[in-house]
Order: structure tokens, then sequence, then C-alpha cells
């Protein structure tokens, strides 16, 4: 059996939970028998390629800035993708993204689709970045699908939400965590403060990170000692210098680059608590990585969350500040409570694993060859 994975998610991205999740797969099917697998890619940055006996792209690193560039490197992918396509020499195809130009080249050949939100069709008019107008895309892919993943329980009601789809053809296999815990690196841990909160990854849109600092500001300016550490997501833009400077917050807030794996694991390690206020997520990878680190975490209630933590987080409503704060408030100053949550969430972890989430995929391609 001969899996083929398209170029999508690994053109334009260097990180990014979609290109971590099929590398994953791929790095845990490598060397199987019973499976084979090609990456049709010509052109990528993606990092987590970089050593990889089964795909070389070439780099474009000092055009990865270029929306020229970006689009031409697109398009040579795209018809490197298709012309594996037209060569039939795969059994299952499972596209890294969603697009139509596979379609027609497809043919009859099984098709595996995962979906992994519905943010474009929750919030695409009020964040319309996040694909307005992609929901009728995914529909067609949806129809044309053999089998369709959905990497969360809350992910797959939301597909039936807004798509008219056969729910038999739905399969719930979450994501598993994909973060070691290699050795400390000590130059890091020297620069961090004794006691902050720790905020993961991107702060636009629906990441609500504009009313989480607004939940987070009284609690900072009442405890000088405490910090809050932003990694990951890129350096603050202008707006959020303005929002902390406004906030008098400049001496508590730092931004930190997340430059390997290492970097997280010693972040999640030190934090009193990781705070993911999100909107929604398709999954939430960030609270796997939190709670193997033996970090407590305080989370958005009502969402894929739930299903992940379970009694292991502190919820709070995340369009109500006076929620996040009071959530925060009761991990930060109770060390009981953080002992308690480091132990659950250390029992939920196993629960999670990358290689369950490749074994359960392997079992649902053998199904569509009859393997």
């Amino acid at each position: 059996m001969k899996v083929l994975y398209d170029h999508q998610t690994f053109t334009g991205t260097q990180y990014g939970g979609i290109s971590r999740y099929f590398y994953e797969l791929m790095n845990s099917f490598e060397g199987r028998k019973d499976i084979e697998f090609e990456l049709s890619l010509k052109f990528s940055n993606n990092e987590y390629l970089r050593n990889v006996s089964y795909s070389n792209p070439i780099g474009y690193q000092k055009l990865a800035n270029n929306l020229r560039a970006n689009q031409v490197i697109s398009r040579i992918n795209r018809l490197y993708s298709s012309t594996k396509l037209s060569l039939g020499n795969f059994d299952i195809f499972h596209p890294t993204y969603y697009h139509s130009y596979f379609l027609d080249k497809v043919g009859k050949k099984p098709l595996v689709l995962t979906f992994h939100d519905v943010l474009s069709e929750k919030f695409g008019e009020t964040y319309p970045v996040l694909g307005e107008g992609l929901s009728e895309l995914k529909q067609r892919l949806l129809r044309r699908a053999d089998v369709v993943i959905s990497v969360s329980e809350a992910t797959k009601r939301g597909i039936l939400e807004y798509f008219d789809v056969d729910e038999t053809k739905i399969k719930v296999i979450p994501l598993g965590n994909y973060l070691a815990q290699p050795s400390f690196v000590e130059g890091l841990t020297q620069t961090l403060p004794k006691r902050y909160i720790l905020f993961v990854g991107r702060r636009d849109f629906y990441k609500n990170f504009d009313r989480f600092l607004e939940a987070i500001a009284p609690i900072l300016l009442k405890d000088k000692d405490l910090h809050l550490i932003c990694a990951g997501g890129g350096d603050f833009i202008n707006e959020e210098k303005e929002a902390i400077r406004t906030a008098k917050l400049e001496k508590q807030v730092q931004y930190h680059p997340i430059v390997a794996d290492n970097t997280l694991v010693q972040l999640y390690g030190k934090a009193q608590v990781f705070v993911f206020p999100s909107l929604m997520e398709g999954f939430g990878l960030p609270i796997l990585e939190a709670m193997s680190c033996g970090c407590p975490v305080a989370l958005t209630t009502g969402t894929s969350f739930d299903e992940i933590a379970e009694d292991a987080a502190v919820y709070f409503e995340a369009e109500r500040t006076d929620s996040i704060t009071a959530a925060i408030e009761q991990v930060v100053y109770s060390e009981s409570l953080q002992n308690s949550m480091r132990v659950r969430g250390y029992e939920r972890v196993p629960l999670f694993k990358a290689e369950t989430t490749a074994q359960r995929t392997l079992e649902a391609y053998k199904e569509l060859v009859n393997v």
C-alpha cells in the first residue's frame, strides 16, 4: 500500500500544527513494511523536513517573505503534485490541505481528508483572512473524500453542523503529543524570570490575546514579581507594544522566540501556568505539550480543550475578562492546586500518543484498500 501526500501545507510554512501533523505521520510510517509513502514536494522552507530521508526539497529562505516568489513556488509545487497524481503510482491520496486542484486528477483512487477545524465557518466573516468563502470548497472535498479524519470530537460536531456529509465517513483520530523532553540548556533558564505565566503561539484574530492581556493586567500590576512570557508567534507588533505600554506592563511582559522544541520544554517546565484563551481550536496541541512538561493549564471551556485536559485544567469563559482573571489567579496563587494539576496532567498525556495517531490513521488507510 502506497500513500501519496501533496505539497500544500509544506509550501509556505516553516513551522505549524498541520505541517507538524503530517511530518509526524510520515516519520512514524518510515521504515515500515506495511506502508509506503511519497511526499510530492519540490520547494520548501519547512524546518521539520530539514533532516529527513524521505524528502529533500529545495529551500528558498532569501525569498521567503516575497509574495510573488511564494506564488510562483506554490504553482511549481502544485504542478509537481499534479504530475505525481497523473502518474497514478499510489493507492491512496491524502492531501495536506484544502484545494480543488486534485479533484479531476485523483480519479477513482481513495481520498483521505483530514479536517482540522471549522474556524473559517465560525469566524470567516469576522476574520476573512481565516478563509471566508472556503466552505464551498470544503463541502466539495467532503463529498469526494472516502474517509474524513477529524482531529477531535468537537471538530466532528462542527463538520456535522456546517456541512452536508455522511457521518459514517468521519473517523475521529485525535492528535498525539509530539514534544519530547530533551535535556535542559542552561543558557535559557538563566534568562527566565522566577515566576511567570506562559502564552504560546500566534496572538492574532481568534487567539483572543487582546482580551487575555486585559484580563491579566490587574494581576501583574498587583504582583510586580510575576511576569508574562509570550513564546513564538512573532515579536510584538506596534499595536501590542502600545497596549503593553498603556497598561504599564513593559517590565513584566516579554516576548521569547521558539528556536527548537527544547525551548518550549524549558518554558513550560518553569511556568506557573500556561493559558490558552483561544476562542476555538480544532484540537490544541500546546495543552498536551504543557501537561507533558508538568505545567498547569488554564483553558477556554466549551471547545476541544475539554476533551484533552478533562479535570486536569482550570477553565474559563474566553469572552469574559473577569472569568479569565479569576481562573489565572486560582492557579497562580495555589501551590497545592498546581501540584494536583501536574499529577492529573501527567495522567492525561499518555492517552494522546503520536504513535497512536499514526496507527489509527494507518488502520483507516488499510480499510480503504482491504489490506
